[in-house]
């Protein structure tokens, strides 16, 4: 485990970015992981991806999003997009006047293009977990068990405890993960990590986090190679 301190991005300075930055590369098959927080003055212009998949999670404020020839949606507090890009689609943010907003921003690597289903873009608004027996509220938001599927095989929890408490979280040899923390006070395996600060995972079975109440992180994972199937996992 390393820990990453996220760093204004010198190309956009609404975005804190954990990777890839001068002193870090990209965590692939994580291309990309960073949180933005912007006003109505930040008009997103429309950008192309191709091969990846591209995550926005929404945690305060509307933002709109327009995709492709001038389909929008309005994206609320909690809202997860999930743009799968199997062949090269255009997007952008932009936000509601006279508002602020922030979200967290992901993008992984597809696995390969033969046999993926169309390019998709699936919103959800996922309703938050019920608090478990070790304090911690566990929202699945992509994945198996989450409100929306992935392409690349991509899974991402969001995590808050509600009181004082240690929680344990299953990774898998196979997969690279990481955390960020989103609010309060806490540690990942005995690391202490805080607001706007990540963790890269590799080789770990599993990882034991401890927080106080209020401690928000985000934890995602993605398998190394890709997807055992990556055959219609992103179709509508």
């Amino acid at each position: 485990m390393s820990i990453v301190h996220g760093v204004i991005d010198d190309s956009d300075i609404t975005a804190r970015i954990l990777f890839p930055t001068r002193e870090k590369e990209p965590f692939l098959p994580f291309e990309r992981f960073a949180e933005s927080v912007a006003t109505s003055r930040k008009k997103g212009d429309l950008h192309a991806h191709l091969g990846q998949e591209v995550v926005t999670y929404v945690l305060e404020g509307t933002v709109d999003h327009e995709y492709g020839a001038g389909v929008h949606d309005n994206l609320t507090p909690g809202s997860i997009l999930v743009l799968t890009a199997s062949q090269e689609v255009r997007h952008a943010l932009t936000m509601e006047k006279g508002h602020t907003a922030r979200w967290l921003s992901i993008v992984a690597r597809l696995p390969g293009l033969t046999g993926l289903a169309p390019s998709s873009l699936k919103i959800r608004t996922p309703e938050s977990a019920p608090v478990g027996s070790d304090g911690a509220a566990r929202t699945s938001l992509i994945g198996p068990n989450g409100a929306v599927p992935s392409s690349a095989g991509l899974e991402l929890t969001d995590i808050a405890f509600a009181k004082r408490g240690s929680a344990f979280f299953r990774l898998g040899h196979d997969r690279r993960g990481l955390v960020y923390v989103l609010h309060g006070t806490g540690s990942v395996d005995d690391h202490e990590l805080e607001l706007g600060h990540g963790a890269l995972l590799e080789n770990m079975s599993a990882i034991s986090i401890q927080g106080e109440a209020g401690y928000r992180i985000a934890l995602a994972s993605v398998p190394r190679s890709g997807p055992e199937s990556s055959s219609g996992g992103a179709g509508n």
